[in-house]
């Protein structure tokens, strides 16, 4: 069974949650997961699109008011 990573993002801002969801996708093996959370809506939004734009997959993505969640799997 894949590794799940877990990366808190809580009280960071553009473009740290972007630069540390990078980090941890590049010391990943491929099947491996990666949850991230936080509070800053348009990084849960950027770190979707950098994923989807580098060839990992998004799991799932939500938001409930300023909060976000996003499951990535490693490519």
């Amino acid at each position: 069974m894949p590794e799940t990573k877990k990366l808190d993002c809580t009280g960071l801002v553009c473009p740290m949650p972007v630069a540390k969801t990078k980090k941890e996708l590049s010391q990943m093996d491929p099947k491996e997961i990666l949850e991230i959370q936080g509070d800053f809506p348009e990084a849960g939004e950027n770190i979707q699109r950098y994923v989807e734009n580098h060839g990992d997959k998004v799991l799932e993505f939500k938001t409930e008011g300023k909060n976000f969640y996003l499951k990535i799997e490693k490519q």
